[in-house]
């Protein structure tokens, strides 16, 4: 194994260590003592001709990483916490251009000065700043004067801003993505609201700020040559930007596993260097300006991306490799890839821990190993072999990672990626001829843009039609770190079977070397470590209910896990209507809820009412999980969301029903009611939807759950007086409650509440405009005697239940 390699793997094992240990500034003293120490016997070893100095050395440099994190690590300030949760002002110095999405800005302000009325705050770190932009423009396109204030906030720019500053969020729920961690790591402490943006003097005027006004006038010449949707694609080609996708777009592309041509990384730069070269060759350069020449385009391209992990370390690698086929030396690509990651590191130790740098990794470590050797056993033209070996190489290699990031595989994603990255070839090199363009001549309607742009509708369609196809892709659970080591372990062993074994046909006999001879061995463990990757290693206990509230924000999700493995989901959250965010709660949150606990049927998805917050996210669960039966109440609600949900019922032949009070049957051991809506419907209320929400009463042994949708205080009075006439023999008392409308007051109602008298009361919400939960409907469970538990306060919540006793995990 190359030594430099092992010395980056050895840093990295350090920076992992001082992360998970959280190690106090002692610590980290003691660790680069400890480094020097071994730094001087590894020479002194060395020197004196001893065995023993490399050992040294990689002692040394685990002590390094660890040291490295220690030192850029900041605590959190605690002299900060009397500024969050108000109104201040902030003035501070603009790290980077600010990153634009559909409905806000954001941008990163360092050393900031925070100030509330007489007293300040200064310190080490950095400070978040979101800016909503004004909603009046359509999709895609950003009104003058925020165009004018983000191209005003260049890196270096000193502003001030008036806002709220809190905390970020974090995750509550297992598995969540943890974005207040996610800041952390980058030093950054808080979040600023913004109201007021304020650009102060003229800024400093460094390398940053000149890459940030080429990327806009780019960004601009696309704007201006296509329309939003051709420019959004192009400027995720050429860019890397994902803001303006939209959720139906990113939906396509992951279960295709064609995300990666929307990340800048390797296949786009090796698009860059062949046309430098080829620039190289049409001008007869010799060999130090073809050097100067290529990497200077390939550092200037990485510049114009902001220098992410994924480009940088093809830069590096290409910059490297450049020089030794110039200087005719023989290249090592795993040396390379070793010099890419150390430098990232030394950069930023805490972009260990981010996703694009591992699959990165990983998926340029699979094409250097595995690559080559598979092509020895891939029977195919030149070109054509590479193009099947290429990404088979690099979908084995982050297969684990996918898994655990995303919760799903794409079984399309290699003939996706054969039949569209050629396209997306064109689509570069046409996106770098006018990028050259738009900088000389800016202003003018691009060809190269349009004719790139417009290759947007014939790649979506591809892909829309390869997405649409039965088991294009499919759930994994997130597998746990003991199978992700064992599977790169079977990876390592199954390289060096392909790569070391041969075998020698004598007219007697036949030879086999040790590795070929283990081909059928390695093989075995590769298939096993995969099959327990798409089946998971966790299964439910059988014998007990289970029941999730999911955290879906402003929204409704719950999860019915039945005692013989039957499956039902109660609505799947959304976003509101008028909300211009692209954040999706059913592919976000629901599917990879549903995947962490190994689900990819549901016996039964039921949708209480039309209402966004509870059917957003049902088109993403129908898209990737196998439903048996779809169940709503009988209410006309003809919006474009329910149209789009029932032209997906009858695309995929799902058996759809209108209910009212009855029975559902799902398990023999678990009684379902439906109580409510009753016929007639109840119309001429405050809102018809909620009030003839879907109303299930579940009984499991001695424990009950009643699920009330969004009803309001008329619906629940109606319920609590047929409950007294004895149109439920069993009553409905609940054990668990599932509080009406997210904890509004609306759904105060003291006769329901003692026909219920629940020991538990659930509400559903997060971040709104609404005020929910309101205060008077908290208080009012508590008077009840019912403990309250809030999704946005506590992250996922799970009831599990064997009939008799009840545990709860939040």
């Amino acid at each position: 194994m190359p030594p430099l390699l092992l010395l980056s793997v050895t840093f990295a094992l350090g920076i992992l260590a001082a992360y998970i240990s959280r190690a106090g500034s002692g610590w980290v003293l003691a660790a680069f003592i400890t480094a020097i120490i071994m730094l001087a016997t590894a020479a002194f070893f060395f020197f004196q001709g001893k065995r023993g100095s490399f050992v040294w050395l990689l002692s040394s440099f685990f002590c390094l990483g660890f040291t490295w994190m220690g030192i850029d690590k900041l605590p959190f300030p605690p002299s900060l916490e009397p500024f969050l949760g108000h109104y201040v002002q902030v003035e501070g110095v603009v790290e980077g251009l600010p990153t634009l999405y559909p409905n806000r800005m954001v941008l990163v302000l360092d050393t900031p000065v925070v100030t509330l009325e007489e007293d300040r705050w200064q310190g080490q770190g950095k400070l978040q700043v979101v800016y909503y932009l004004q909603k009046e423009e359509a999709a895609g396109k950003i009104n003058e004067a925020d165009a004018q204030l983000r191209a005003s906030l260049l890196p270096g720019k000193r502003v001030s801003v008036d806002g709220l500053i809190a905390l970020p969020p974090k995750a509550f729920s297992p598995g969540e993505f943890d974005y207040r961690a996610y800041l952390e790591r980058q030093n950054i402490f808080a979040q600023l609201t913004a109201k007021k943006i304020t650009p102060l003097g003229a800024g400093e005027r460094g390398l940053s700020a000149l890459f940030a006004l080429l990327r806009l006038r780019i960004e601009n010449a696309i704007h201006h040559s296509l329309p939003a949707e051709g420019a959004l694609f192009l400027e995720g080609i050429l860019l890397g930007f994902k803001g303006g996708m939209t959720p139906e777009d990113r939906s396509i592309y992951q279960r295709t596993g064609v995300m990666h041509l929307f990340t800048v990384s390797g296949l786009h730069l090796g698009f860059v260097f062949i046309a430098l070269l080829a620039a190289a060759n049409l001008l007869k350069l010799k060999r130090f300006p073809t050097f100067i020449l290529v990497t200077a385009g390939l550092w200037g391209y990485a510049g114009l991306i902001d220098f992410n992990p994924p480009v940088t370390r093809s830069a590096v690698m290409a910059t490297v490799g450049l020089a030794a086929y110039l200087w005719q030396q023989r290249p090592n690509a795993l040396n390379s890839l070793a010099l890419a990651a150390f430098v990232l590191l030394l950069i930023d130790p805490s972009v260990l821990f981010e996703p694009g740098f591992q699959l990165s990794f990983a998926a340029t470590w699979g094409i250097i190993y595995l690559a080559v050797p598979l092509g020895r056993y891939v029977s195919f033209p030149l070109g054509l072999r590479e193009a099947v070996t290429v990404p088979l190489a690099a979908q084995l290699a982050i297969l684990p990672l996918a898994a655990f990031y995303f919760q799903q595989a794409a079984a399309m994603g290699m003939i996706a990626n054969i039949l569209v990255v050629p396209l997306a070839g064109l689509v570069v090199y046409l996106g770098l001829a006018g990028m050259v363009l738009a900088l000389a001549v800016p202003g003018i309607l691009n060809p190269f843009f349009l004719t790139a742009g417009a290759f947007f509708y014939p790649i979506r369609w591809l892909l829309e039609l390869l997405s649409a196809l039965p088991g294009a892709a499919f759930l994994v659970p997130p597998p746990p770190l003991w199978l992700c080591l064992l599977y790169y372990i079977s990876m390592l062993v199954l390289g060096w079977v392909l790569r070391e074994g041969f075998t020698i046909n004598f007219p007697h006999f036949r030879y086999q070397s040790a590795a070929a001879r283990r081909l059928f061995p390695a093989l075995l463990l590769v298939i096993s470590c995969t099959a327990m990757l798409f089946t998971g290693t966790v299964k439910k206990c059988q014998g007990e209910l289970e029941v999730t509230f999911i955290n879906v924000g402003q929204g409704d999700a719950i999860l019915v896990q039945t005692p013989k493995g039957r499956t039902m989901l109660i609505d799947a959250g959304g976003s509101p209507l008028y909300s211009s965010s692209t954040f999706d709660p059913g592919s976000q949150l629901v599917v990879p809820a549903l995947a962490k606990r190994g689900i990819r049927k549901l016996d039964l998805l039921v949708n209480s009412h039309p209402h966004e917050d509870h059917l957003g996210g049902i088109p993403a669960v129908l898209d990737y999980v196998k439903v048996e039966r779809f169940v709503a109440p009988p209410v006309d609600h003809p919006t474009p969301l329910v149209l789009k949900v029932q032209q997906q019922l009858k695309d995929k032949k799902i058996k759809a029903s209108n209910l009212t009070a009855g029975a559902i049957k799902l398990d023999p051991s678990v009684e379902i009611s439906v109580l409510w809506p009753v016929r007639p419907l109840l119309s001429g209320s405050s809102s018809d939807a909620n009030n003839n929400s879907l109303v299930l009463y579940l009984r499991y042994g001695k424990i009950t759950f009643l699920f009330t949708g969004d009803l309001e205080r008329e619906a629940l009075s109606l319920l609590a007086s047929l409950n007294q006439e004895g149109k439920y023999p069993g009553g409905i008392r609940a054990t668990v409650l599932k509080v009406p409308h997210h904890g509004s007051a609306s759904g105060i109602c003291q006769e329901f509440a003692a026909a219920v008298r629940p020991q538990f009361a659930v509400i559903s919400t997060g971040k709104n405009s609404f005020g929910h939960p309101d205060k008077r409907t908290i208080r009012f469970w508590q008077e009840q005697g019912a403990k309250v538990l809030r999704t946005d306060k506590a992250g996922d919540i799970t009831f599990t239940t064997d009939g008799v006793t009840l545990s709860l995990q939040n």
